[in-house]
């Protein structure tokens, strides 16, 4: 107990005595330690400046992480301009479902894409066109308890129809028709990958969320709601 209160007041010495160091500093040469990086015991001096180095490393080390995420977050943004103009460039619900199948795996480095929609289109030409297949109520109820995109390995609703190849991860978003009072989902578009790691569980979701608002806009306009 006496060593706890001994400890204790030195440091309150110390610290209220910072001229202590200024003083005796050939006492820092003298004291040694053990290194942090093992190989034998170094002064009180380096042992700061080792610590002191680490801290910076690892500055250094999360500042390239967040400029590179920076930078990430930056091309996706320009991809979604540039892919929004695309959607309001397009003149009929067959041109947008193209560029959904097409340019948007190009685009954004997607392995496949998956689009279905459970009202009829507006446009009788499109009847046809397979993003009309029946859905399942199961995947409807699935996606009515959803609030946010989701984003994993791929869940037990995915369909053998989905993809020309499994995917190893995917995001799923729900595609919705801003109503008079409530969003009422008519969709969802699956965007696959066959990296393992593209979509996880933790990821953000704000740019696959804005991206399904604005192919929810644009398909919206073409369908009978």
């Amino acid at each position: 107990m006496s060593e706890v209160i001994e400890l204790a007041e030195i440091k309150t010495y110390l610290k209220n005595h910072p001229e202590f160091f200024e003083e005796n500093a050939a006492l820092l040469a003298d004291i040694h330690l053990p290194s942090p990086h093992g190989g034998g015991t170094i002064s009180l001096a380096e042992r700061q400046q080792l610590a002191q180095r680490d801290k910076i490393t690892a500055l250094e080390s999360r500042f390239a992480e967040l400029v590179l995420h920076a930078q990430q977050n930056d091309s996706t943004a320009n991809k979604m301009h540039i892919f929004d103009l695309k959607l309001h460039q397009a003149k009929s619900f067959d041109a947008i479902e193209q560029l959904i199948s097409h340019d948007l795996p190009e685009m954004f480095d997607l392995s496949d894409t998956c689009l279905r929609i459970w009202v009829q289109p507006s446009e009788q030409s499109s009847q046809a066109n397979l993003v009309f297949s029946e859905t399942p109520e199961a995947i409807k109820t699935w996606f009515n308890s959803r609030k946010q995109a989701y984003c994993g390995k791929p869940p037990a609703i995915v369909g053998e129809d989905w993809f020309i190849e499994p995917a190893a991860s995917l995001a799923i978003i729900g595609l919705h028709h801003a109503g008079q009072y409530q969003p009422s989902l008519f969709g969802f578009l699956a965007l696959a990958s066959d990296s393992d790691n593209r979509f996880y569980e933790e990821m953000g979701t704000d740019f696959l969320n804005k991206m399904g608002e604005l192919i929810s806009a644009a398909l919206s306009r073409h369908l009978t709601l």
